[in-house]
């Protein structure tokens, strides 16, 4: 039950900041309502774990999949770099098991090529334990094969990419939602890790966010929000107490969203 009213708190602060958004807006700002409905309702759609035809239909759907594996992948090697080899292992199953296969199809409509093998290369070199200089290899590689993967899509526009990064505030918020037990307590640090994984590459988009559009504004509000979120997560390795609340996340998520719109 604390984590379901969490939950509807984080929502409240979405739809009051949406409200607030359209207080006093124009026939031009409420026609950009309607495509806030719709990507809201893509964003739902295209958190975690996608329908493999969501991920065929919507370009921004099958980008926060591969966003998704990133996360993962990111907060592993990290765990890996640090010596926590164990806990850097369960990041590394995560992405083959439940994401990389329903994603499948939606690379091969898009003419991308599989990356199972360099998945296979790095998962197999953390659970073996092998030096970290072949672990930074074998990530290396599928980083260089999930970005040909994300660069199949030529016509990638700033909305897009800025969808993606709702997408993963927004999952990185239901993730740590999960983290957090009553009273603040940790209760599921492999989630709290998740949840960092997904805020990180978020803001790795940056740079290429400004480079699609002219609107800096926008983009300083989005990396404003995503210098706002960071420090919730002080470090891989969860404290014992959260003590921020999965509705800050969730709100920050609603802002960005916002000013996606205006790209």
């Amino acid at each position: 039950m604390e984590i379901r009213n969490r939950v509807w708190l984080g929502l409240g602060v979405v739809v009051a900041a949406s409200a607030a958004f359209y207080v006093g807006t124009s026939d031009t700002d409420n026609d950009m309502g309607h495509d806030m409905d719709a990507m809201a309702e893509e964003g739902g759609e295209g958190g975690e774990g996608a329908s493999t035809a969501d991920a065929i239909a919507s370009d921004s759907v099958y980008l926060a999949q591969l966003s998704f594996i990133r996360g993962h992948l990111n907060v592993g090697v990290n765990l890996y770099r640090e010596g926590e080899l164990d806990a850097s292992a369960t990041h590394m199953k995560h992405p083959g098991d439940e994401l990389y296969t329903d994603l499948l199809p939606a690379m091969e409509s898009r003419g991308a090529l599989d990356f199972a093998d360099q998945l296979e290369g790095l998962a197999n070199a953390v659970t073996e334990q092998k030096p970290l200089a072949d672990v930074e290899a074998a990530y290396s590689a599928l980083l260089d094969a999930i970005s040909a993967a994300e660069n199949v899509v030529t016509d990638l526009d700033a909305r897009t990419l800025g969808t993606v990064m709702v997408d993963l505030v927004r999952t990185a918020a239901a993730e740590y939602d999960i983290a957090v037990g009553e009273a603040g307590q940790l209760e599921n640090e492999h989630e709290y890790q998740d949840s960092l994984g997904f805020v990180r590459i978020a803001k790795e988009k940056i740079a290429l966010l400004e480079t699609l559009t002219d609107n800096s504004a926008a983009v300083m509000a989005i990396e404003t929000q995503l210098d706002t979120l960071l420090p919730i997560w002080p470090g891989l390795r969860a404290p014992a107490t959260l003590p921020t609340d999965p509705s800050v996340i969730y709100g920050a998520a609603s802002r960005i969203e916002i000013a996606t719109l205006q790209l």
